[in-house]
């Protein structure tokens, strides 16, 4: 399997395992407070990078929510004839606050201990409502445990096996830079690394022919 396959299948399996039957608020800066009416969207797998809005596939209403997969590094066992594969899956999201239909309001006293029953606004007037606040990295961090879930009851991804054994397994946590989480808000940006195996890997002649 070429490294072009490998994305490509990562990406499809990315797809179908992660992102459909999900889905994440969609976009839009030009209005992301109580104007805004939350409506959600299925997130996007794209191979290598996230296309500019002005480059999006058929279909695909915006570049965020979306997963992006990349290769970090290989290695390949030219005596065993395996080769490893280090993936990376960039998660994206944006969540500007919370709207009436996740705001949960008081509807009565618990009794005994003095607490209070909620439920969600069910009204159009109540469901328009917004707080605008820091609660978007909820909705990162649920995609997170949706891919890493994906992962973890996987064997084998696009023909390629994956390593579980090895030190770290599947690594992941938010953006950093100079040891600080990034801060986008209201986009909220997380990572998954992990490794595939191949083996043995056979090279064809005329795959590399026209570079001699």
């Amino acid at each position: 399997m070429t490294l072009q396959n490998t994305i490509e299948g990562v990406t499809a399996w990315a797809q179908a395992e992660i992102c459909d039957g999900f889905t994440l608020k969609l976009p839009d800066d030009d209005a992301n407070d109580g104007a805004y009416s939350g409506e959600t969207v299925t997130p996007t797998a794209f191979p290598c990078f996230v296309p500019a809005k002005d480059r999006l596939p058929p279909g695909v209403r915006a570049p965020i929510p979306s997963v992006c997969v990349q290769i970090t590094d290989g290695k390949d066992d030219l005596v065993g004839g395996k080769r490893k594969v280090g993936i990376r899956l960039n998660l994206a999201i944006w969540n500007p606050g919370t709207h009436g239909a996740e705001i949960m309001a008081p509807t009565s006293d618990a009794g005994q201990l003095g607490g209070k029953k909620y439920s969600a606004y069910t009204s159009e007037e109540a469901l328009a409502a917004y707080t605008r606040n820091m609660d978007g990295w909820r909705g990162a961090w649920a995609f997170a445990d949706r891919a890493l879930s994906a992962l973890e009851n996987a064997e084998f991804i696009a023909g390629l096996r994956l390593v579980k054994e090895a030190p770290d397994g599947i690594t992941f946590g938010p953006y950093k830079e100079d040891g600080k989480e990034w801060d986008f808000y209201p986009y909220w940006f997380l990572w998954i690394d992990f490794d595939l195996e191949a083996g043995p890997v056979h090279r064809a002649p005329d795959i590399y022919k026209d570079l001699l």
